[in-house]
């Protein structure tokens, strides 16, 4: 039923001066800024009375079950949101406001819970469950929660948050990091399939009820659907998005553009650590959705003022496509033709990781992907979607939605491949120690015995690395998928001889093989037993690296010289040519290969053992792109993406 609001109050004591200090204002054309002063009343609503801004109108959705419940504005919400909610296409922002619903007894555990990315806070308790948003006053949203009784702590159960010290594995039994959300629902079709697609979409600020997508589905022109999966940025209610719509969906044929609104150009304060945030609430967001590595993540940056924000925006997006490609996922930016993209085509080849798709913003009319600020050979892989209309209403199968019409092209058929992460094997423990993309500890597991080698590789196609060892007693290698089980056993070359493994045919597997050094000659296999391949390169002494120098899928083999601290790159194993040379490193370091940057090619790479450091490389390049400390010493350095 509908609350009551009592008379006018206002803040006392030092929750006014509190308040009066801390309300912010939204960004300038999006979410609205709180009055520095403001009476409150008293809003009662299922046993509970809410003292909130005397100003904010009180929304009854019961009465109105179109109406659009919008964080963007000040308002208090009251019931469950409609299934067909009536909202502009175009909404971005958040500001403080409050949703206040049934809940079903027996649901979540009473508590608060806060996303701080998402700046929204979460209050639950028996028959109640209240949801406030924010923008730059979560003070201001936990007194108003707090004012109508709603439990203040974290749920009875909510795991603890806390970090690990960075640079040095833990003891033995040390519990390791955590890691996003498994997917609450696994989709049929494969995850990038859901995000590609050939042909006409839209988006809309809250997701349509399944009637609707049926009707659009059978009468209109449009095959796609632009989704807001989270951020805090993002306007409207979700109360249609769940793993359950996004699931009938797909199989009704649909699919999909997952978009995140979160932290735009002027509020950016630290680039690489939010532009990484970000990521990691996008990929728990979809996940959440069903939506599994591989898909297609969009950032939604609005536009901005180039020359203000440039210097920021950059960094911020390269971190999130970085951080997105460390995840699994692959990375796509939308933004404003004549701004945001604009200003990433003239820093391109700048050293920014940058995303793999682009959502262009540029209202003409204009059904392709073309666009004048875009050259043709960028992005030209089918690697790109046009909004070429927006903030419209359409009507197909009787069901009216305001949208933005967009126009896609996009077929991302592999999925991107991770920024490589170091590692620790510690021969007197003979453990394994993981780290995570910031140096903090991720995982151990214990394997193999006194005098094998680490060695790491993703022996069974799943895009991630997994450790094994080879016995230089017996020249044998154990592989392992899952850090305890022998998954291959084989013995493979003589006494003396090096172990190497890549993925030799590009099947994206990791096989084995050995390096002779009195000869310089490889021995490689592609499938763990026969050797197939048989090449010479470099001079006797010299250390095998392996590695995908050229970024065509296939790993190419190599060596590092100590005498003069150089790394003889090949991007075949048809010969031992040279094709890439480069000086890095101090004698007694130990080489190293990996992705550092995220962008599908290896770079070469030391590890220190006096420091217990590691260094990558830059492509083709002297320059230290990677700087970890991570270990002890004596520990030996593995790499891969875990």
């Amino acid at each position: 039923m509908f609350g009551s609001t009592s008379a006018p109050q206002r803040w006392r004591g030092a929750a006014a001066a509190l308040a009066a200090a801390t309300l912010m204002g939204g960004a300038a054309g999006t979410a609205q800024a709180a009055p520095a002063a403001d009476p409150v009343k008293n809003v009662s609503y299922l046993g509970h009375s809410f003292s909130v801004p005397e100003s904010w109108p009180v929304v009854d959705l019961a009465a109105d079950p179109t109406a659009c419940v919008r964080f963007d504005r000040h308002a208090v919400y009251l019931g469950t949101p409609g299934a067909e909610q009536n909202c502009p296409a175009g909404l971005t922002g958040r500001t403080e406001a409050l949703l206040v619903e049934p809940a079903a007894d027996g649901g979540a555990p009473a508590g608060t819970t806060v996303n701080a990315i998402g700046h929204e806070v979460v209050a639950t308790a028996p028959g109640i469950r209240a949801t406030g948003t924010y923008d730059g006053d979560q003070a201001l949203i936990r007194r108003v929660l707090a004012s109508a009784g709603l439990p203040t702590g974290a749920p009875k159960g909510a795991p603890a948050k806390g970090a690990q010290a960075k640079g040095t594995a833990p003891a033995a039994g040390a519990p390791a990091a955590g890691a996003p959300a498994a997917a609450a629902a696994t989709l049929s079709s494969a995850a990038a399939d859901l995000t590609n697609y050939t042909g006409l979409g839209f988006d809309a600020c809250t997701a349509q009820d399944n009637a609707t997508m049926d009707a659009w589905m059978t009468a209109s022109p449009y095959r796609a659907v632009g989704i807001y999966i989270g951020g805090a940025r993002r306007a409207c209610s979700q109360p249609n998005l769940t793993a359950s719509w996004v699931q009938r969906q797909a199989n009704a044929g649909w699919k999909f553009l997952p978009l995140y609104a979160g932290t735009q150009a002027h509020q950016i304060v630290s680039p690489d650590a939010e532009g990484r945030a970000a990521a990691d609430d996008a990929a728990t967001q979809a996940a959440a959705l069903g939506f599994g590595t591989g898909s297609l993540l969009y950032f939604n940056m609005e536009s901005y003022k180039v020359d203000l924000y440039s210097a920021k925006v950059l960094p911020f997006v390269s971190a999130w496509s970085a951080r997105l490609h460390e995840l699994g996922y692959n990375a796509g930016y939308y933004s404003s033709s004549s701004t945001g993209i604009a200003d990433l085509v003239a820093h391109q080849g700048n050293g920014y990781t940058m995303p793999d798709a682009l959502w262009t913003a540029n209202w003409n009319n204009d059904q392709t992907t073309n666009d004048p600020r875009v050259p043709a050979t960028m992005w030209a892989d089918h690697q790109r979607v046009h909004q070429f209309q927006g903030n419209i209403e359409e009507t197909w199968g009787g069901r009216k939605v305001g949208i933005d019409q967009n126009y896609l092209d996009v077929q991302l058929t592999a999925r991107v491949p991770g920024r490589s992460l170091v590692g620790v094997y510690r021969p007197s423990t003979r453990q394994f120690f993981t780290a995570d993309a910031n140096g903090g500890v991720a995982g151990s597991t214990t394997y193999g015995d006194p005098g094998d080698r680490p060695l790491t590789g993703d022996w069974n196609g799943d895009g991630k690395d997994s450790i094994g060892i080879f016995r230089p007693s017996t020249n044998l290698f154990a592989l392992s998928n899952d850090g305890s089980t022998v998954a291959v056993s084989q013995q493979l070359g003589t006494t003396g001889e090096i172990p190497v493994v890549g993925d030799w045919d590009g099947n994206g597997t990791d096989t084995i093989g050995v390096f002779r050094p009195s000869d310089a000659k490889f021995f490689l296999t592609n499938d763990n037993a026969t050797v197939s391949i048989v090449v010479a390169m470099g001079n006797p002494n010299d250390t095998p690296v392996i590695g995908d120098w050229n970024g065509d899928g296939k790993d190419t083999i190599g060596v590092y010289r100590s005498v003069n601290q150089t790394f003889y790159l090949s991007d075949t194993n048809a010969v031992g040519q040279v094709d890439h040379q480069l000086g890095f490193g101090n004698p007694g370091d130990t080489p190293i290969v990996g992705d550092w940057d995220g962008d599908g090619t290896d770079q070469v790479g030391v590890y220190r053992a006096t420091e217990a450091t590691f260094f990558g490389a830059a492509k083709d390049a002297p320059t230290v792109v990677y700087n970890v400390g991570f270990g002890n010493r004596g520990d030996r350095p593995v790499v891969g993406r875990w």
